[in-house]
């Protein structure tokens, strides 16, 4: 199916801001629902952090890692992937849901580009809770290890952040996509991207080095936090680690290229739900 040409990316942003004012009034509506749901997100990572606090205190030996430095680390994954859910987590992920029903067929005829029309199928409100704990816990490190705060380090941070927005959106279309060729894509998602990316969420110096090098060459997830924890935090040992560090917000653009190419690939060869 032929695509009409889609409308200019600043059109598009200014649509979406239109949309996210819209999205919130009529969540206004119901209160107690929108201030449920975030308070439940915001408690069930504040007690991951509080894992951590407990897990810290109660080993001898977290190969030289802190509470802060965990508190990074995991800020940076749980961060990146909280706004990359409230883009594309309600609509890549059920995409096999809009195969299966025919509604991609009727998309596939607006004007508009598919991937654009799914951002606007649901706006990630609930990944609210996870961002606003994350911020507290992100500038309490900082706090506790000013040692590391320097406008260089900012500009890491933010470069790093970009960078694992753009992994971890990737990652959610590219698992998405297969869709495309299985219509039971969700196990595969849960096992390739949130079981094995949870791994990362403690130092990946813990593990054998076969798994780190899986973790950095063949499903990189290591790039969204490991990498940009041990620069940030001084912890790179070696000029290996350094460089994987200074990569790893070009790591995650590339990947969200490869996932788009992926998606588009996987969208040639669709041909209708009868298909």
């Amino acid at each position: 199916m032929r695509q009409r040409r889609e409308m200019p990316v600043r059109d598009f942003f200014s649509t979406y801001f239109v949309y996210i004012k819209t999205f919130f009034r009529s969540r206004a509506e119901y209160k107690t629902s929108f201030v449920l749901g975030m308070a439940s997100n915001f408690y069930c990572y504040l007690i991951t952090y509080m894992s951590y606090w407990v897990l810290v205190n109660g080993v001898d030996d977290l190969g030289g890692w802190d509470f802060s430095d965990l508190s990074i680390l995991y800020g940076l994954s749980l961060l990146t992937y909280a706004v990359s859910g409230m883009l594309v987590w309600y609509s890549v992920y059920a995409l096999e849901d809009l195969i299966i029903s025919g509604q991609l067929d009727i998309m596939l005829l607006r004007p508009q580009g598919l991937l654009r029309q799914m951002i606007f199928q649901r706006f990630g409100d609930t990944f609210l809770g996870q961002i606003v704990v994350t911020i507290i816990f992100l500038c309490a490190a900082f706090a506790a290890k000013t040692e590391i705060v320097s406008l260089q380090t900012g500009i890491y941070f933010v470069l790093a952040v970009i960078g694992g927005i753009f992994m971890q959106t990737g990652s959610m279309i590219l698992f998405g996509a297969f869709s495309f060729w299985t219509m039971k894509s969700g196990a595969l998602i849960d096992m390739l991207f949130y079981d094995l990316r949870g791994l990362t969420n403690y130092p990946l110096v813990l593990y054998p080095k076969a798994l780190r090098l899986f973790l950095t060459f063949v499903l990189p997830w290591a790039f969204i936090n490991y990498y940009p924890t041990l620069f940030i935090t001084g912890k790179s040992v070696n000029g290996y680690e350094t460089a994987l560090g200074l990569a790893a917000p070009f790591v995650g653009v590339l990947w969200f290229l490869l996932a788009m190419g992926v998606f588009r690939m996987g969208l040639r060869r669709y041909t209708g739900a009868g298909g």
